[in-house]
């Protein structure tokens, strides 16, 4: 084999040659790129709302048909042709043309908005993410936006999470789930069919009820949560029981997945007066005494974390049950957030006090426990249970301070309140229910306790009515005796509910309790699961008071899994 000697000049020559080839192929590709980007540039979809409805006309088979699109806020498009007034783009397969004002040059021209307007009354806060402020926008109000961050833009779904806003010379924040940028949206009857009784009238005056139920609330479609890290369990057979029985009998409830079909505990974390079950630090964040709330404390916070998760590797959803407006404590120890005479003086309603229902402190101090449980505890749903007024208020309601700082509706209070609860809770990727009085939906109205039906859905993850027979008079939904008939009772409160739910376009989960107190057979608790199995739904949750083993053993072979009806 021959050696080559080359000179070092003619090496500089070489590399200077691949180096100028190099350079020469750079630049060609940078200017074919270039000229491929001028040709088809990156737009991104602009739309005052937060997707932007398309429709794509098409032929199948020969017949015209048009398929429809919700292209969110902020999407990114190639576009393959571009024209002066549209333009062409591909998204989901299909060939799109779309005119050229929903197509901005950047990202940030997509957030540039002046003005947003509430659907519905809104606290401001003067942080994001901070606690609630006095200082409000109404539905329909014109708010001036000073700032959108661009960190704040969902592009999966077009959702602005926080504007920065200016109302008389302060700087606030306000979250995006609840404006639009077009006021004809925001004051938009999202829903017109809605039916509603006007009893409440006779007492509060005519328009109140379309006032308290319709202009008030916010019924634009929300979409129930999923997160892929927290599967919401649709048939969920639940059993409540309180934390000292899931405690002190843990082997029992354990193994009550082996005999019967519960795959769930609804399990009392706080509860009636306002008591708190295990050893919560915003207890002394919120009260002034907060061992009057924790003296009968049952755990610590590692205690529970770990019960919890006990039960979880044992293939049980757990949901921290959280007894809300229902507490004689928090009153007692914050009167000018509870209800009073026009005095100031604490008013004893079904024989304890209550915070209002209005009380932005009383939403808070509950939402934080919520968030507390979730955040250490890893509960999979949180359910909050007398969210409502006490009832039988409109016998004194001259007498009366209800604190209501904003002229509220009781249905817009609550509304409000679940509203202010999924979005503190959203980033825990835990789910929201409410239990609700059955009454109210039968007779369409909120009963004066704030509970409409459908204010409520509208804003929950899963709504859990209880429609217990003893709850209901005779001859109510055509029932002669509904006491003694449990099965007919569930079967046709819910077939009237699942009618109801149909008004709304994405309608949460429906959950059922059902009764076992009372003496109840197993026959008779197959009956009422039964009933709702015909009636198009799944799962349920058992009531007998505490859970305690004793009562459950009477009638748990009536506990089935759902799938066993159908």
């Amino acid at each position: 084999m021959k050696k080559i000697k080359l000179r070092a000049g003619a090496l500089i020559r070489i590399g200077g040659a691949l180096i100028a080839a190099v350079f020469l192929v750079s630049c060609i590709t940078a200017i074919s790129s270039g000229l491929y980007n001028a040709i088809h540039p990156i737009r991104y979809i602009y739309s005052k709302e937060n997707t932007l409805q398309v429709s794509v006309p098409y032929i199948v088979d020969g017949e015209a048909a048009e398929k429809k699109f919700r292209i969110p806020r902020g999407t990114a498009v190639r576009l393959s042709e571009k024209k002066e007034k549209e333009s062409t783009f591909q998204y989901e397969g299909m060939q799109i043309s779309l005119d050229n004002r929903y197509l901005k040059n950047t990202l940030e021209e997509c957030i540039q908005i002046d003005t947003v307007y509430p659907r519905r009354l809104i606290n401001l806060r003067e942080k994001k993410d901070g606690p609630l402020c006095d200082e409000i926008v109404k539905k329909g109000e014109s708010v001036q936006v000073a700032k959108v961050d661009l960190d704040d833009l969902d592009q999966t779904t077009g959702e602005i999470r926080w504007y920065q806003i200016e109302k008389d010379g302060k700087k606030y924040w306000l979250n995006g789930k609840y404006v639009e940028t077009d006021k004809d949206l925001a004051t938009k009857n999202w829903n017109t069919d809605i039916t509603y009784s006007t009893y409440w009238d006779e007492y509060y005056g005519e328009g109140y009820s379309k006032d308290a139920y319709i202009d008030q609330i916010d019924y634009k479609p929300t979409q129930t949560a999923k997160y892929e890290d927290n599967s919401l369990l649709t048939n969920c057979n639940a059993v409540h029981i309180s934390l000292e029985n899931m405690i002190q009998n843990k082997e029992y409830y354990l193994n009550l997945n082996k005999e019967t079909g519960v795959n769930a505990y609804v399990v009392e974390l706080k509860g009636d007066a306002g008591y708190l079950w295990y050893d919560s630090k915003v207890a002394d964040e919120y009260l002034n005494d907060p061992k009057q709330a924790k003296s009968n404390v049952l755990a610590s916070m590692d205690e529970l974390k770990d019960l919890i998760k006990e039960f979880q590797d044992q293939g049980y959803y757990i949901i921290g049950r959280i007894v809300t407006f229902k507490d004689q404590i928090f009153a007692l120890q914050n009167s000018k957030e509870s209800i009073t005479d026009n005095s100031g003086n604490l008013i004893v309603h079904n024989d304890e006090y209550w915070p209002s229902a209005y009380s932005r402190k009383a939403w808070m101090y509950n939402v934080a426990i919520a968030k507390e449980v979730v955040a250490d505890c890893g509960v999979n749903e949180i359910q909050f249970d007398y969210v409502r007024f006490p009832d039988g208020l409109s016998a004194s309601m001259d007498s009366i301070d209800l604190k209501n700082t904003y002229d509220e509706s009781k249905t817009a209070a609550l509304q409000g309140f679940l509203q202010y609860a999924k979005e503190e809770l959203e980033p825990y990727h835990v789910y929201v229910a409410a239990d609700v009085f059955a009454w109210p939906l039968v007779a369409q109205d909120d009963q004066d306790i704030g509970q409409f039906y459908l204010a409520i859905a509208n804003s929950v993850d899963v709504i859990c009515p209880m429609p217990y027979s003893d709850h209901f008079s005779a001859g109510a939904m055509g029932i002669e005796d509904p006491g003694s008939d449990p099965g007919k009772v569930l079967e046709e409160y819910t077939r009237l509910a699942a009618k109801e739910m149909k008004e709304l376009e994405n309608p949460p989960v429906y959950r059922s309790w059902i009764q076992a107190y009372g003496d109840l057979t197993p026959d008779q608790i197959k009956a009422q699961i039964k009933g709702i199995n015909d009636s198009g739904y799944e799962g349920y949750m058992v009531w007998y008071g505490f859970g305690n083993p004793e009562d459950l053993d009477s009638n748990k072979a009536g506990y089935i899994d759902s799938a066993m009806q159908k």
